[in-house]
């Protein structure tokens, strides 16, 4: 008999939400045309006691179902099946990730020493040459012909010289003419010497072992001081080198290590910082480290490094999963177990990295956190650990 009244009151609940959704629609087709506010006013009016009328229906009905089947509720109380993962003390480190270039102290422009015409160049491109290999040598007519000369006239000022000092010493002729031929001698002794010292720098040397990349010049090409001869690139003194956020400034030190990777290569090795700028870059605000390069064939000047630097380091940071934290109007959370159930837990995040992130306020260690399933439960919620 209870049923069959529930039964009936329930139809007569429905058949009144049911009226009351068409008397606001009749209400909305039927009403003022002139204004669209006014229509839109009156539409919401009615929308909101429509809904207030149906929250009354809902209340009454879920406390008159409760009072007939208790048992109808239960399975919104019901258990929710979790994972769970400890909140645990662990070594914890923060990279970043900068790109670099290979660079080599021994990559210069050899250039000319003296101007003149090239009377041979003894090099190619692409040539591997050692240090003091000759590169290319200048014509050295006009200063051997001068070398001659000189020669000449020292031979003669070196007689002379020899008998006035032997005269000299025997107290014969005066100390004036003495001194003249010593000096005329001297004079065309340093002027030989500097001609000879011409005489070398025609001869275009390579300063260290290398390669010759570029050769810009030709036979019978003349040249001025400082023209460029050839590009030559070593690799016996290679580095990395790259620019840092001024904002790193104090987080690295000569001697930290750094995970290089040469992609073009496919080649990854760890490696250390020699050396860190002094000088903040005013455009971009960035200063230089350079990273010890181990010597191998294969690298080039200028090739892309990615370089992995450890900017901070914690022995016993609190680290969690980055997937399993949330985010509400208050902050970030997570959920605890407690007694079975779902406890939200506010915190403080500090750095992330390889998808873990520190806690730094919130845990303190040794917490059970809520793993897969945490995006279905509540605070409060029943849950069951199903590791």
């Amino acid at each position: 008999m209870k049923t069959q009244q529930f039964n009936t009151t329930r139809h007569m609940k429905a058949q009144s939400i049911t009226a009351i959704f068409l008397a606001a629609i009749v209400l909305v087709a039927c009403g003022p045309q002139g204004d669209p506010l006014d229509a839109k006013k009156a539409e919401l009016d009615e929308a909101k006691a429509t809904l207030a009328e149906l929250r009354q229906t809902i209340t009454t009905l879920e406390g008159e179902i409760s009072a007939e089947d208790p048992d109808y509720f239960k399975a919104s109380n019901s258990t929710i099946p979790v994972t769970s993962m400890p909140a645990s003390k662990t070594h914890f480190e923060h990279k970043i990730e900068v790109r670099g270039a290979v660079m080599s102290r021994t990559n210069v422009q050899v250039g000319a020493e003296m101007g003149g015409k090239l009377n041979r160049v003894a090099v190619k491109e692409g040539d591997a040459v050692r240090k003091g290999q000759t590169l290319a040598v200048f014509d050295t007519e006009d200063i051997q012909r001068s070398i001659d000369a000189l020669t000449t006239q020292l031979t003669f000022a070196n007689t002379v010289f020899e008998k006035r000092e032997r005269l000299w010493k025997k107290n014969i002729g005066t100390e004036i003419q003495y001194l003249e031929s010593k000096t005329n001698k001297e004079s065309l002794e340093k002027q030989l010497a500097s001609l000879n010292t011409q005489m070398k720098k025609t001869v275009v040397k390579a300063p260290f072992s290398g390669t010759i990349e570029v050769l810009p010049v030709k036979v019978g090409q003349v040249l001025q001081a400082g023209s460029p001869v050839a590009l030559l690139v070593g690799n016996s003194d290679m580095y990395i080198t790259t620019e840092v956020s001024e904002n790193f400034v104090s987080a690295f030190s000569k001697g930290d290590k750094v995970i290089a990777t040469i992609p073009t290569l496919n080649e990854t090795f760890e490696s250390e910082i020699i050396s860190i700028g002094q000088v903040i870059n005013p455009a971009s605000r960035t200063f230089t480290l350079e990273v010890k390069l181990p010597r191998n064939a294969n690298y080039k000047t200028n090739q892309v490094v990615v370089l992995q630097l450890t900017d901070y380091v914690n022995e016993e940071a609190v680290v969690i999963p980055s997937r399993i934290i949330q985010e509400d109007i208050k902050g970030n959370f997570v959920y605890l177990i407690d007694n079975n159930k779902a406890k939200k837990v506010h915190i403080e995040l500090g750095l992330s990295y390889a998808n873990h992130t520190q806690v730094v306020a919130g845990l303190s260690g040794g917490e059970t956190v809520v793993d897969k399933g945490n995006r279905a439960v509540g605070d409060g919620s029943v849950v069951e650990v199903q590791n």
